[in-house]
């Protein structure tokens, strides 16, 4: 049966599979629309046809007020760009009504600060007022001005293969102690971008533009006929994500025991960059085709994919441990990075397990049980939805053979039950394919101990209802630079979900 699914992984020569893989992106398509040239039509169309309300774009602020309130702003410095002057203030108007007037735990974007610098600059520089910004977000935007003055110092701030100064390049707008050629020139990537980030792209172009610097004039043409060829709403917060999609699918597909199919040019990509002597993999590659540098998240998927497809997969001394963080005990994503992730973790310690690292997988699951059971932690940052990390728990630690693992299993079991909505799917602000897929994973991962009775498989009959009767729909729930739906992965999430009941003979 697997080998009769849709092949998986990317068209390596079709540019336009690599975009559809993400939703449209507010803010990547406001930043693009203001620089001159013939994408700024399709993008300010775009943007007014796909507001939120009348004076707001973005997710619900209930939803995730960062995303809200990024896409707000952006949107509105488009519309003032483009003679909408009205619209833009009462957009600007708008903001501070998106902050909520308490702390709350919904998630931060990322460099969520350092985006809302760049509209100030870039406001500022046009002689546009600047809005007077709420303190809940002026402790964000002072917190990573400070993360940037840092990285700048860093003898590898313009290496590619260490540095994500690329992705934040919007960050180089207003920022005269940055050398834009040499920065061109460490970030630029084959297609003409800035790290394959649409917002980084226009913002750092439009800084060339305010500076009128001589820098090399082929490399600003490509920069410059890259952004021209952009086209809402085929513009997400990356161009393209080959191995996010292919490592979750294989890791995904692998719950009914068969191995999934991977075309020969996505397997032959995929294995060159994950043994590349750059180290860490990314969600776009490391090899060639981008300036963003790996992460321990996308490695650590990548190696337990590679496991699945019998591919050589490298160690996790030689790759991980890079981001081991002694103090506490467990991994960061990435350098600079302020908080550890919990998904991050849970995956390097399925790769320890395989490897049989036992005191270092001690170590990481010891401050998983703190995350998880000490500090009611149930939010990965990297994902909206906290089914995200209670299914990756449950299906990861049911196969750690370890006691620390076992109660974390349980643990995640029990909060999985809990989350079920009235339907029988799973979704924070509503049932989708998504995340019900995550919870049926996990749940099923319970299946060889809790037997054909009880809540764990009567929820996952009630799941399968809930997945036949309602076709997957794309809902934005990954954070990025806004929120944004990994639109290849949400129908294998679907299937694999149905499959794997089926499978259990609960239906």
């Amino acid at each position: 049966m697997v080998t009769e699914r849709a092949a998986i992984g990317l068209d390596v020569e079709s540019s336009d599979s690599k975009v559809a893989a993400l939703s449209p992106s507010v803010y990547d398509i406001a930043a693009v629309s203001l620089v001159p040239g013939p994408q700024q039509a399709s993008c300010v169309e775009w943007l007014l046809r796909n507001r939120a309300t009348t004076t707001t774009w973005g997710a619900p602020s209930a939803v995730n007020w960062y995303d809200a309130y990024l896409s707000t702003y952006a949107a509105a410095v488009a519309m003032r760009e483009a003679t909408w002057p009205e619209l833009a203030d009462r957009a600007l108007g708008a903001l501070s009504s998106l902050v909520p007037a308490k702390s709350s735990r919904v998630m931060e974007t990322l460099t969520f600060g350092g985006l809302v610098e760049a509209l100030d600059q870039y406001g500022g520089h046009r002689g546009w007022p600047v809005p007077a910004h709420p303190p809940a977000v002026r402790v964000i935007v002072d917190r990573e001005a400070a993360k940037w003055r840092r990285m700048r110092t860093w003898d590898r701030f313009l290496d590619p293969d260490w540095s994500i100064a690329g992705y934040c390049a919007e960050r180089v707008f207003g920022d005269t102690d940055v050398d834009l050629g040499a920065f061109l020139a460490a970030f630029q990537t084959s297609n003409g971008s800035i790290a394959n980030a649409p917002g980084a792209s226009a913002l750092f172009f439009l800084e060339l533009q305010r500076r009128n610097e001589p820098v090399a004039a082929e490399r600003v043409e490509r920069l410059r006929g890259y952004l021209h060829t952009r086209s809402a709403p085929e513009i997400g917060y990356l161009d393209w994500v080959p191995h996010f999609t292919t490592s979750w699918t294989v890791m995904f597909e692998h719950e009914l025991g068969g191995v999934p199919d991977v075309p020969p040019a996505a397997a032959d990509l995929f294995r060159a960059d994950l043994n590349h002597p750059s180290g860490l993999m990314g969600s776009v590659g490391t090899v060639g085709d981008t300036t963003i540098p790996g992460d321990a998240d996308n490695t650590a998927c990548a190696m337990l994919a590679a496991w699945v497809l019998d591919l050589p997969a490298p160690s996790s001394e030689a790759k991980l441990d890079l981001l081991y963080d002694h103090d506490q005990g467990c991994y960061r994503t990435f350098l600079f990075e302020h908080d550890p992730s919990l998904s991050t973790n849970i995956h390097v310690a399925a790769v320890l397990a395989l490897e049989n690292r036992a005191d270092r997988l001690t170590q990481v699951l010891e401050w998983l049980t703190d995350a998880v059971t000490r500090e009611g932690t149930t939010l990965c940052k990297w994902h909206l939805s906290p089914i995200y990390a209670m299914g990756e728990l449950a299906r990861v630690a049911a196969r750690i053979d370890h006691p620390l693992a076992t109660d974390l299993h349980v643990t995640a079991i029990e909060r999985l039950l809990l989350l079920r909505n009235a339907d029988g799917g799973w979704g924070v602000h509503g049932s989708t394919a998504e995340e019900t897929g995550y919870a049926v994973l996990g749940l099923a991962a319970a299946s060889a101990t809790v037997g054909a009775t009880g809540p764990v498989p009567d929820a996952l009959r009630r799941a399968h209802h809930y997945l036949t009767a309602h076709p997957p729909r794309e809902v934005p729930l990954w954070l990025g630079k806004t929120l944004y739906c990994l639109r290849t992965l949400v129908p294998v999430l679907h299937r694999t979900a149905l499959e794997r009941i089926e499978q259990l003979a609960l239906v």
